[in-house]
């Protein structure tokens, strides 16, 4: 296999290159638009190649003027071409990936097109509603896109329901209805933010960094066809494909905030580790912050951002919001990959000095110095698919991730350190607010399945599924998803008794 990735994908855009790029895009829409017997077969179908063929063709500067439509033998060989290319290229590069970032990169597409569609992809949007309308992120927002956070909520519920109904185009007529409520221009603004023409389109591709010399990761990246999950052809909106628009809106706000950098994720971070921090007060077991945890231990010494205090048992909680960009999930080199989660290692680093620290120091209360098991879970604003601490170990270079000294280690092993989204997370809680788990039970359960090949899983989520654990909501998330539907409720009955 002598091609580089980027001299594969030249011969491949040399062959698309002999049809139309309207025809392509069409016959791809087409496509991905066929009915599936269920979720397994359109799986099957790899709609993420159908959606990297589309990214391509508008690329590619070469074959505007092209006029031959293209044919459906044409486009499947173009779509088998894709599907071989791992046949004929080494997609690695140059290190001999660790099994589990190797499979983590294999299997991050499938995995996003698995994902169901809950109602957490209000959570960003929620974080932000509740803040005063002077709040940075708040006005940032606004001035970026045009809409109130709530204006986003209602329409992008409502686009959702009807997706999940299985509509795959929605015409310029079906939104007059809410016309009536925020305005025309509301409206318009609305689909400026999640859609794009033909044009519009290939102006957003051909300005993303990899216009022009292809890498190996792009391949296995979810499709940036997410920041608009609609293509407008005149009146018609036609959704790429559903897990592309439910993939969209669930990062949305965070997709539009991002580009502002630090002065994004800096405010987020903040409002994201008071999310966090509420949430885990909010299950009954005693809470010790950020700034009492500082207090117990030598000054300066880098601390989670709570713990929660089980008698024999510690559990420190710390919240990690990165702008975590797609390249995150599809890096194929060790260094990389740590490189690209410093955040990860700076939280484990805050949980063992603070298991260590507090077990020496006299100033903690005797039952937490005394505890005799500690764990970390590690909350992050986004699925990084990294699981515990053992796992993200085998993904750094050796040593890399490791606890600093053999009292670290004891006190607060590899094996007890989770990586969690905050999805995750809140219905985590959840169920330990219903009373269907006992926390620490629950996480030594997991240390035993986990350390046997057979029954270790992939992500703690994953356990959650085993136990029959209901996919909830924290109390923020679930009361924007309430007024949400509440606000497009009393709206249906407006048109229907007028």
């Amino acid at each position: 296999m002598g091609l580089s990735f980027n001299e594969a994908y030249k011969i491949w855009r040399n062959r698309a290159r002999h049809c139309s790029a309207e025809s392509l895009i069409s016959a791809a829409l087409l496509t991905l638009h066929e009915p599936a017997a269920d979720a397994m077969e359109d799986l099957k179908r790899a709609p993420w190649n159908v959606l990297l063929l589309v990214k391509w063709v508008c690329q590619d500067r070469s074959i505007d003027n092209v006029r031959h439509p293209v044919t459906r033998d044409e486009f499947d060989q173009l779509r088998q071409a894709l599907w071989d290319l791992p046949d004929v290229v080494d997609l690695s590069i140059g290190e001999t990936l660790p099994f589990r970032l190797f499979l983590r990169q294999r299997l991050h597409q499938q995995l996003e097109f698995q994902r169901r569609f809950i109602v957490g992809f209000v959570r960003e949007a929620a974080l932000l509603s509740v803040e005063n309308a002077e709040h940075p992120l708040k006005k940032l927002f606004e001035d970026k896109t045009g809409l109130t956070l709530c204006q986003f909520l209602d329409l992008s519920y409502a686009v959702a329901a009807e997706i999940l109904h299985g509509t795959k185009s929605i015409t310029l007529a079906w939104f007059e209805r809410f016309g009536d409520t925020w305005g025309a221009h509301t409206v318009e603004r609305f689909l400026a933010n999640i859609s794009r023409t033909l044009p519009e389109l290939r102006a957003f591709c051909r300005a993303l960094p990899d216009a022009n010399e292809k890498v190996v990761s792009e391949y296995f990246a979810f499709t940036v066809l997410s920041r608009y999950p609609f293509l407008r052809v005149g009146d018609q909106f036609h959704c790429w494909h559903p897990a592309v628009f439910f993939r969209g809106m669930e990062g949305f706000v965070h997709s539009v905030l991002s580009e502002a950098n630090s002065d994004y994720i800096e405010p987020f971070s903040r409002l994201f580790e008071r999310h966090v921090v509420a949430e885990a007060q909010s299950i009954g077991v005693p809470l010790f912050g950020e700034s009492i945890l500082a207090e117990w231990l030598p000054k300066d010494t880098e601390v989670p951002d709570g713990l929660l205090a089980y008698g024999r048992c510690n559990i420190f909680i710390e919240s990690k919001a990165g702008i975590f960009s797609e390249s995150v999930m599809t890096v194929g080199h060790s260094t990389m990959f740590a490189h690209k989660t410093k955040a990860l290692l700076k939280g484990a680093m805050q949980g063992w000095s603070a298991a260590t620290g507090l077990h020496a120091n006299a100033k903690a209360p005797p039952e937490i110095a005394a505890a005799d098991i500690n764990y970390l879970l590690i909350v992050t604003n986004k699925e990084l698919n990294a699981g515990r601490g053992t796992s993200v170990a085998s993904m750094y270079p050796d040593g890399k991730f490791a606890p600093p000294n053999e009292a670290a280690k004891r006190l607060l092993p590899l094996e007890h350190i989770y990586v969690i989204s905050i999805a995750d997370f809140e219905r985590l809680l959840a169920a330990v607010r219903a009373g269907d788990l006992d926390l620490p039970t629950f996480l030594g359960d997991c240390v035993t399945q986990d350390s046997d090949s057979q029954t270790m899983v992939f992500s703690l989520h994953q356990h959650l599924d085993r136990l029959g654990i209901a996919r909830r909501s924290s109390a923020l998330v679930q009361d924007a998803a309430d007024s949400t539907y509440a606000r497009l409720e009393a709206l249906v009955q407006r048109h229907q008794n007028p």
